[in-house]
């Protein structure tokens, strides 16, 4: 009984110091100097309450995303939609669980020890502007095109649609590059992103709510 008790306690001790960890590092500013500029392109950061997802002009403003997420990708007509959305992954979570009553362990599990390759999931929507869990966010031109780059990177090359069911006619998921884990979470990708867009985030950001409190803080 007694090392059942230990492996329990220590795997409580281990999520307190993770989650104290997380907190720690989120107040600390990363202060590598940012893509800055005057302010030339506007996008969204969106929180669905898990991870914050960048939402951006679906065409125009340095990039019709129609010709890298083509149309035929979808089952639905997006054809009409203004932003499209964008949120790094675990592939196997992302494939099983379309809703929070579709958490089970092992997707979980296999997120959090480096054991399931990352997708990109991509949907097109209508403007974020009245949603009161997006943030809108301005970056330079040079920042612009250094988010479209980390985009790029995160494709590795030509976009790869992946075979998953989608959470509606309007999305779909792409390989990409990266291995999530308990370190990597989607926020730090997301934090990654808007760093390179020129905003300031923090040396660490693995939960939602600190990418959109560094956002809500300027």
């Amino acid at each position: 009984m007694r090392p059942a008790k230990w492996f329990l306690g220590g795997f409580v001790g281990l999520g307190l110091l993770y989650f104290l960890s997380a907190i720690v590092l989120g107040l600390v500013p990363d202060e590598t100097p940012p893509n800055v500029g005057p302010a030339s392109y506007t996008f969204y950061a969106c929180d669905n309450g898990v991870h914050v997802d960048l939402v951006l002009p679906a065409a125009g403003e340095g990039r019709d995303w129609f010709d890298v997420f083509p149309r035929s990708d979808f089952a639905g007509d997006v054809s009409s939609a203004s932003h499209v959305v964008l949120g790094w992954g675990a592939k196997s979570f992302y494939a099983t669980t379309r809703e929070w009553s579709d958490i089970r362990p092992w997707p979980v599990l296999k997120a959090l020890f480096w054991q399931d390759s990352a997708v990109l999931h991509v949907s097109y929507s209508g403007d974020p502007a009245a949603r009161p869990n997006c943030r809108v966010v301005t970056s330079s031109i040079a920042g612009r095109d250094a988010l479209f780059a980390h985009i790029d990177m995160t494709l590795n090359g030509p976009p790869r649609r992946e075979d998953l069911p989608g959470y509606g006619p309007n999305d779909a998921f792409y390989a990409a590059q990266g291995t999530y884990s308990l370190f990597r979470t989607c926020n730090v990708w997301t934090a990654e992103a808007l760093k390179q867009s020129g905003q300031k985030i923090a040396l660490w950001s693995p939960f939602s709510f600190q990418v959109m409190g560094l956002l809500n803080a300027r």
